[in-house]
């Protein structure tokens, strides 16, 4: 599927809108890797990758070790494929993100491994899915269990009431990543 065929379907898409939130995701994702805790992002990603990656911390946990992204930049994000099923959008996306990349040992704060003086450069696919029902989520912007209004950027969890406010209900959510070997 072409771009202008998911703009005629999902009257809510624009590339620029989605690209920008896949770069944020990506960001606020590898945030919660260093500081060992996915809660501020679960809202944004599938609960299949939730729970892979919390097996990841948990190595890490386990080991001692936090894994740091120092420096931590998308240089580059672009759609390379669109498909539908029947009953979600699935986006593809090449992301190319820079950052410096090691472990610390997590008592000590004292380098373990990996590269502590200069960036990498390294590329993923990002595969970004939306529900075909999803309402538009300008529109919902409160709390489907009080009606606060809910800062979804934050945490996706009602300060008032402790709903989760479900992203995948309402937009884009962040399906998968891989490394891309290309």
């Amino acid at each position: 599927m072409k771009i202008e065929e998911l703009v005629k379907r999902d009257k809510t898409f624009t590339e620029a809108n989605l690209l920008a939130k896949v770069d944020n995701t990506f960001i606020m994702f590898l945030s919660s890797i260093m500081v060992g805790n996915l809660d501020r992002v679960k809202h944004k990603i599938s609960n299949s990758l939730f729970n892979e990656y919390n097996l990841v911390l948990n190595r890490l946990k386990e080991s001692n070790e936090i894994q740091m992204y120092d420096e931590l930049n998308v240089k580059s994000s672009e759609i390379i494929d669109i498909e539908e099923d029947n009953n979600k959008y699935i986006v593809k996306i090449r992301l190319v993100a820079r950052y410096i990349k090691y472990k610390i040992d997590s008592n000590t704060h004292k380098f373990k491994n990996g590269n502590n003086t200069s960036r990498v450069e390294e590329k993923y696919i990002l595969i970004m899915t939306k529900s075909k029902g999803a309402i538009d989520e300008d529109i919902i912007k409160v709390c489907p269990g009080c009606g606060a209004n809910v800062d979804v950027n934050n945490s996706g969890k009602c300060s008032y009431c402790g709903t989760i406010y479900n992203t995948k209900d309402y937009d884009w959510i962040l399906d998968k990543i891989v490394e891309d070997i290309d």
